[in-house]
């Protein structure tokens, strides 16, 4: 027996009277070690591999610079009184809600960053969605050069993870929600801001520098501004120094309590602006927007939204079958009995075992797991009710989970393969997925291509085809029609509106604008009928009565028509329009002092109703004063097309 043979008896020997506790601490030490230091064969990578996901996302979204406005870029851009003032509205950006400026839609929002740069574009451009494409691109592109440069730095003795963890994050076709739509910069912005907010926070913990922790609390605060669901990220940063192997659990908690600040910062000025709206009383979505709301009880809630997790799941894992909605009855009925809520449970459990395992050992696949399950937390349902049971935005976030994991499992195929087949299986992948995307864009063209896609991919939805409908019976695509071609696009509108509330008949929106289609031809009757469904379903809906009230107007019954009006007032005492309306009754009753002071009412709620302008004309011309009349026709020419 040789010497080398011997010491290497002895060796198991010495361990083999080691206690449980000091296995355990020599197994955390070799981790470590594994996980902080470079092997001495590892080839240093090149510098340039950091820009391939740069380039791989530009690849990716370049093909949307054209595109249009879409879906909530309307609400929160086109049609946002707020946004649409441009740099004169950053003070009132950051004092308001994030919908604020968008008709009556109320909001428990506050993200006014991402707001204040849509105004700021549309000062530079207005009406031009280019600008706003190429932010999102860019930033997106950062992004993913971002996540090389932090998972490079956060675990250093890994070559190819940097790599393939930010080059499939690049590519991967569940973004395109994100990135091809304006409004979901919100998404972007939060992503960027949170994760390099956690790469100073690592650099804090090596360096114990008071700059890179500022630094860490200022990104995070930013993170805040853009949007709410930030706060997962909290508990992420002493479980990431923890796998960085920067000290014990203990150790990894080192400068979380600074974190609060930017939290609490945060959530008191959101409370204080919110407050201020008398907006911060919340309620539960409507059936349209989340189908969990219809589960018949809180375990068939809970079921349904283990199920919905479990669809997000597999939409991460084999992006194929995307859809902009699954609202209900598409995705519905949920029931505790549901197999697939079962089956979602059981392998969310199994993968929660594992990162439980494993986070000991300071597993990265255990860190990509909890990275999954903390950050899809706030969207998954599980805990709160949101405004939605499905968006593929929301899996922005999440998916880096995903990427992590492809990451890890290469590197694990490093050990057994040899290095030219692991490059070809990756690069396969990743020009896969870059095809994917690439092919999913145009469906964030216009609304009318987002629209007809829901129709393929969830035509059970009353959503889809209550979006289809409103567009095609929108005035402005009509008028661009032919004579001919007009009224068939007409009655295909109304038949998308009518299998809306088929598929959902207490969908009061979708009641409320087959009204306002038999208004506009004149079908009074049946536009009253359409409008009394809206009231049966939403009493307190203050647009539906005011629009009831446009049409006894039409009909020349102004008492009802006054009656209506004020009712709408009653539910909402700053409804400008209502307001409006009210004075143009007691104008053409010859009361013109009461019709001043009610429409002098509207524009102090909206000083951008135009129309309210020339009626205050009108009215002054009708009681012999032409000077008020032409300040106020002035004043109306100014605003002309504002609504």
């Amino acid at each position: 027996m040789g010497e080398a043979d011997r010491y290497e008896i002895r060796l198991t020997m010495s361990q083999s009277k080691l206690n449980k506790r000091e296995k355990f601490a020599m197994a955390q030490a070799k981790a470590r070690e594994q996980q902080t230091q470079l092997p001495l064969s590892a080839p240093q990578t090149p510098v340039w591999w950091q820009w391939i996901p740069f380039l791989l996302a530009l690849a990716a979204y370049i093909n949307t610079l054209d595109f249009g406005f879409v879906l909530d870029d309307f609400a929160a851009i086109v049609e946002n009184n707020s946004t649409r003032k441009g740099m004169a509205a950053l003070g009132e950006i950051f004092r308001t809600s994030y919908r604020y400026g968008y008709l009556l839609i109320s909001d428990e929002l506050y993200r006014p960053l991402p707001k204040a740069i849509y105004a700021v574009l549309w000062d530079w451009s207005p009406n031009n969605p280019a600008p706003g494409h190429f932010f999102n691109i860019v930033v997106f592109a950062l992004t993913c050069l971002m996540i090389y440069r932090s998972v490079a730095a956060w675990w250093p003795s890994y070559t190819l993870l940097p790599l393939v963890t930010s080059s499939l994050f690049a590519v991967h076709p569940i973004h395109t929600e994100v990135v091809a739509n304006i409004k979901s910069s919100d998404e972007v912005l939060a992503f960027f801001f949170g994760l390099l907010s956690l790469h100073f926070f690592i650099q804090y913990h090596r360096s114990s520098s008071s700059f890179k922790l500022t630094m860490s609390l200022v990104f995070f605060f930013f993170g805040f501004l853009c949007k709410e669901s930030t706060i997962t990220f909290l508990p992420v940063f002493p479980l990431l120094a923890y796998c960085c192997g920067e000290g014990n659990w203990k150790q990894s908690l080192r400068g979380v309590a600074w974190l609060l600040i930017p939290t609490l910062l945060f959530f008191a000025i959101r409370s204080h602006v919110l407050s201020n709206s008398g907006m911060m009383e919340s309620a539960l979505p409507s059936v349209a927007d989340n189908a969990l709301v219809s589960a018949a009880d809180p375990i068939d809630r809970l079921a349904g939204a283990v199920r919905m997790l479990g669809l997000y799941a597999g939409k991460l894992l084999l992006p194929l079958s995307l859809s902009f909605d699954l609202s209900y009855p598409q995705v519905g009925n949920f029931s505790k009995a549901d197999p697939l809520s079962w089956l979602s449970a059981l392998a969310f459990t199994v993968a929660l075992l594992l990162a439980i395992w494993g986070i000991r050992q300071r597993q990265l696949f255990s860190f990509a797991l909890f990275w999954f399950f903390i950050t899809v937390s706030v969207s998954s349902n599980i805990f709160l009710i949101i405004g939605t049971h499905y968006g593929e935005r929301l899996m922005y976030t999440p998916s880096f989970a995903v990427a992590l994991l492809a990451g890890v499992g290469v590197e694990q195929m490093r050990k057994k393969l040899p290095l030219s087949g692991i490059f070809m299986a990756t690069s396969a992948l990743t020009v896969f997925f870059l095809y994917l995307t690439i092919d999913r864009n145009p469906v964030w063209e216009s609304n009318e291509t987002l629209y007809n896609s829901g129709l393929s991919s969830a035509p059970g939805s009353a959503r889809v085809q209550y979006y289809n409908g409103l567009y095609l019976l929108k005035p402005e695509y009509l008028d661009a029609k032919a004579p001919a071609q007009r009224d068939s696009a007409f009655k295909a509108g109304i038949g998308h509106l009518q299998k809306a509330v088929e598929l959902y008949p207490a969908f009061t929106d979708a009641w409320t604008q087959l009204g306002v289609a038999a208004f506009r031809k004149k079908d009074y009757k049946a536009a009253l009928e359409y409008y009394g469904q809206s009231v049966r379903y939403n009493p307190y809906d203050p647009v539906t009565r005011n629009n009831m009230g446009s049409v006894y107007f039409e009909m020349q019954n102004y008492n009802e028509a006054l009656r209506l009006y004020q009712e709408a007032i009653r539910v909402k005492a700053d409804y400008a329009d209502a307001y409006m309306n009210i004075g143009s009754c007691y104008g053409v009753a010859g009361q013109y002092d009461l019709a001043l002071q009610n429409l002098e009412k509207s524009i102090a709620i909206n000083p951008d109703l135009a129309q309210a302008y020339y009626m205050i004309s009108i009215t002054w011309q009708n009681k012999g004063n032409p000077q008020m009349a032409n300040r106020y026709m002035e004043m109306y020419n100014q605003r002309k097309g504002v609504r």
